[in-house]
């Protein structure tokens, strides 16, 4: 029998929720559990991918070192998301370094599982696609705003879109912030504390509190670059 909180996990995830319930016991009995340190890597840049990932709990940050070997975080991924799917289709080398950023534990489905229960199967894979079509679309997203948004609506978008399942408490520090912005420290606390002044948030050790969310959507629209007809009809979601 598979674990509640295993099958809580799978079920997270559109390409595993649809399967049978023979193969997601299949995929159950092929899973391996990996427990990870704060500061332990899943895998670094230029690894072959061994499988796909699933957060049973604790965060963990894709990053990549820049030209003065200094770490850019990518992005977070949080307990209950599943990640890694690019590299099993494509082949290609892991692209960044996964690392835990608290105690975390994940699990993992073997490339070989992978392919014959996910890649092997039409649903999954039309589910699979809608995925890497959100991954893309973010990735667009965030070209856009590093090329055509101000620092102070990048922010605000980028806290927007790191609040927690709504959650208006948001666990991380000034220095990941420049670092995933691409913007200085000192940038970056230079607008934190404009909006402490205005009331729009409430900054802690390791923690941002968004007061007034409203006013952080707002500045985002007013610099919202126009989109095309074709992603208006498609929701852009």
């Amino acid at each position: 029998m598979i674990p509640s909180h295993i099958a809580q996990l799978m079920t997270a995830s559109a390409c595993l929720a649809h399967l049978s319930e023979e193969v997601q016991h299949a995929l159950f009995d092929g899973m391996q559990m990996k427990p990870l340190k704060k500061g332990e890597f899943l895998h670094y840049r230029g690894d072959d991918a061994s499988g796909y990932y699933g957060i049973i709990r604790g965060r963990l940050r894709a990053s990549a070192v820049n030209e003065e070997g200094k770490p850019m975080t990518l992005c977070f991924m949080e307990q209950g998301q599943w990640f890694g799917e690019i590299s099993l289709v494509d082949g290609v080398a892991r692209t960044h370094d996964c690392e835990a950023v608290t105690d975390s534990e994940v699990c993992i489905i073997p490339k070989a599982l992978f392919e014959r229960y996910i890649l092997g199967d039409h649903t999954a894979l039309k589910y699979l696609a809608q995925q890497l079509c959100e991954r893309l679309r973010f990735t667009l997203d965030w070209v856009e705003q590093s090329t055509l948004m101000p620092p102070p609506a990048r922010l605000a978008r980028r806290l927007l879109d790191l609040m927690p399942n709504q959650q208006n408490t948001i666990q991380i520090n000034q220095q990941e912030l420049a670092q995933m912005l691409g913007l200085s420290r000192q940038s970056i606390s230079k607008i934190l504390q404009e909006w402490v002044q205005k009331g729009w948030i409430e900054i802690d050790y390791n923690r941002l509190t968004l007061i007034q969310v409203d006013q952080l959507q707002n500045l985002c629209a007013s610099d919202r670059v126009p989109q095309s007809r074709a992603w208006q009809d498609q929701g852009h979601s």
